[in-house]
């Protein structure tokens, strides 16, 4: 359940003027009678128009019953028994709860409350109030000092007519106060989902030839930093133009309000929330897919892999897309053609931050012995393992021995003319890890295409997967003489797409790690517990590891 807001980008404001501006903005506030002639800004006339209007009004309600300031010329009473609640128990109780998150400052019970989640954060020095901001995108606070929102995306105080009238009810209410919980309001718009639906284990329903697509939906629902994303960041959910045309159209999906983002997010929120343990229909996201990618339409067997590839693209330019309509650009500069890869490194779309990392490329001239190092994005890493057994000499493979393969040296087929020497000769090609994303994803290249005859066949080798990935020795930064095992680049698998079957008629199936170490097979709607030792020694197709640093 959303409990807040968060919005977007907009014009820039440095750090140290939007943080000095805030106190002078605070001696610029009206008097309390005048809080009132404060206008909304378009942020929060947005929110207020969408479904989550009234969880922000119950969370802007607690934030200002805390932010009221306590006389003792007042008498404060329980509103659950009626009794007298002393002055010293309520400021002390208010002290606490305005307390910094990160530092523990209370400054004189002047902090900015965020209203997405409970942090508080403080705006002297440490700015602990901006860098929350800026780090999950939660655009608004209320000041605790008088109760008013902040907006940071407009640097200013903002204000709504149905925000000002609760506050005043609170200011009015001497029976409102911060040691008594809103707990009966709070029961309207929330309740609490039942074990197996926290744990997210539910099936997808076979619409036809959809396995390909359940097993990749299934490795992103168990995604811890996915799941983290899709229910705390709502920058998509609040911007995006084409779930507000859904929600008017009673949830209908057309070509012009077809998201992936959007549809995706409704996953997430059925797994998660619903208390039901039958299987779920992907009506929407079939229907969306079918819409931006064509070649997905109909009831055929696709390639999982491809498909992860498409939601990757996906939530990169639905990211773009609301971008640049907040820049003002209406999203022309989101191009269908552009792919993740091909986009910078600082972007903050779900699939960068996720997903992307970076290979080093290293030429070694053969004369001269001088290197030329390339730095190239990477997505996920493609692995050989067709005739691997007669390469590595071992009657069992092992990833290892496939990362081996990837990162050996070989010689290059053309002259390699150094820019260093001048000269030309049989360069040595070698590639490593030079940034390795949070969740690295590995395909193992289990279908062979002959471009003679437009046919395709598969490689049964098995592999033997890891549970636990140490990629240290194939880093860039790798020095040897540290040991063989970085503790930051110990990776844990938590999920692996397999294929069933022939090329043309086979079935895919997926297993995935949950919270509590259990192993479960997900056979689109059929759901089972199976063993570790299932897990190492099945023929892997996909394979996805998680980092610790998280």
């Amino acid at each position: 359940m959303r409990n807040g807001v968060e919005m977007g980008y907009g014009k820039s404001i440095s750090d140290l003027d939007l943080l000095l501006m805030h106190k002078s903005i605070q001696e610029l506030t009206p008097p309390p009678d005048s809080y009132g002639t404060i206008q909304p800004c378009f942020h929060i006339k947005s929110v207020l128009d969408s479904k989550a209007k009234e969880t922000v009004f119950i969370t802007y309600r607690q934030a200002v019953t805390i932010s009221q300031v306590l006389s003792k010329d007042k008498v404060y009473t329980s509103k659950k028994d009626g009794t007298l609640i002393p002055l010293h128990k309520l400021t002390s109780k208010k002290s606490a709860a305005l307390r910094c998150t990160d530092c523990s400052s209370h400054n004189f019970q002047n902090n900015f409350i965020c209203l997405q989640c409970p942090h508080v954060g403080c705006f002297g020095d440490h700015k602990h109030a901006y860098n929350h901001y800026k780090l999950n995108q939660h655009l608004f606070c209320i000041d605790s000092q008088n109760g008013l929102l902040y907006c940071f995306l407009c640097g200013n105080y903002v204000n709504h007519e149905q925000l000002e009238k609760i506050r005043l009810e609170v200011m009015q209410d001497e029976t409102f106060h911060p040691d008594s919980a809103d707990n009966e309001d709070l029961d309207l718009y929330y309740s609490k989902p039942t074990i197996s639906a926290i744990s997210g284990l539910k099936g997808f329903v076979n619409l036809g030839a959809t396995c390909f697509m359940s097993s990749i939906l299934q490795t992103m629902v168990h995604n811890p930093i996915l799941k983290y994303h899709f229910f705390n960041n709502d920058f998509h959910y609040f911007n995006c133009e084409k779930n507000q045309d859904a929600l008017k159209n009673e949830g209908m999906i057309e070509e012009s309000n077809a998201c992936v983002s959007c549809s995706i997010d409704t996953i997430f929120q059925s797994f998660y929330t619903s208390n039901s343990n039958e299987g779920f229909g992907m009506t929407n996201l079939l229907a969306t897919a079918w819409y931006k990618k064509k070649s997905l339409a109909g009831f055929q067997e696709q390639d999982a892999h491809e498909f992860w590839q498409f939601l990757l693209n996906e939530f990169h330019l639905d990211y773009e897309r609301i971008v640049n309509k907040l820049n003002g650009t209406n999203g022309q500069q989101v191009s269908r053609s552009s792919t993740p890869i091909e986009s910078h490194r600082n972007c903050q779309c779900i699939t960068h931050t996720t997903f992307a990392g970076e290979l080093q490329s290293s030429i070694k001239c053969a004369l001269c012995n001088s290197i030329t190092k390339t730095i190239d994005p990477m997505m996920d890493i493609s692995l050989e393992i067709n005739h691997l057994k007669d390469t590595v000499g071992k009657s069992e493979i092992t990833l290892y021995d496939c990362l081996d393969l990837y990162t050996l040296e070989e010689k290059l087929d053309v002259m390699y003319t150094c820019k260093y020497c001048g000269e030309k000769s049989k360069a040595v090609k070698s590639l490593l890890l030079s940034t390795i994303p949070p969740v690295l994803s590995i395909q193992l290249k289990r279908f062979k295409h002959s471009l003679m005859s437009d046919t395709a066949s598969k490689i049964e080798t098995p592999v033997k997967t890891p549970l636990f990935l140490n990629l240290t020795k194939y880093a860039h930064d790798h020095d040897p003489s540290d040991g063989e095992t970085d503790g930051n680049k110990v990776y844990e698998l938590f999920a692996v797409v397999c294929h069933a079957g022939s090329v043309n008629t086979g079935h895919y199936i997926v297993l995935v790690k949950d919270g509590y170490g259990q192993w479960f097979k997900f056979d689109d709607s059929v759901i089972s517990l199976i063993s570790q030792e299932e897990v190492t020694n099945t023929n892997a197709y996909l394979l996805f590891y998680i980092t610790h640093k998280i």
